[in-house]
């Protein structure tokens, strides 16, 4: 292995390592919201991942509404680590902090 590709390794475990603590550390309510009065379920998922994320319409599941829902659904019951869930949401195409996001709603609010 050369010395570029050495380096490129491991600020990539680096960058991988701080997304697992944060998917592990960060809080999990959305801004501004207390949790006396946090929803959970599909409505609480959408208030928590944001960037104007409306929950599914009555009679819609939430795994149909919100893709990635139902990869962690699948995973997180199958004994995946938040972590590498984490890691299979970047490598579907979710950029590295909406996937934490992802991860932490789905956590928190269990949409399913």
């Amino acid at each position: 292995m050369n010395k570029a590709n050495a380096v490129h390794s491991l600020m990539r475990f680096i960058y991988v390592a701080a997304a697992v603590g944060m998917a592990i550390t960060v809080p999990v309510l959305p801004m501004g919201a207390s949790q006396a009065r946090a929803d959970t379920g599909a409505v609480g998922y959408a208030e928590c991942i944001g960037n104007g994320a409306k929950p599914p319409p009555p009679g819609v599941k939430a795994e149909n509404w919100f893709p990635s829902v139902h990869v962690m659904d699948t995973d997180i019951n199958g004994g995946v680590p938040p972590a590498s869930l984490v890691q299979i949401l970047v490598g579907m195409g979710v950029k590295q902090e909406d996937a934490v996001r992802q991860v932490q709603c789905f956590l928190v609010n269990q949409p399913h």
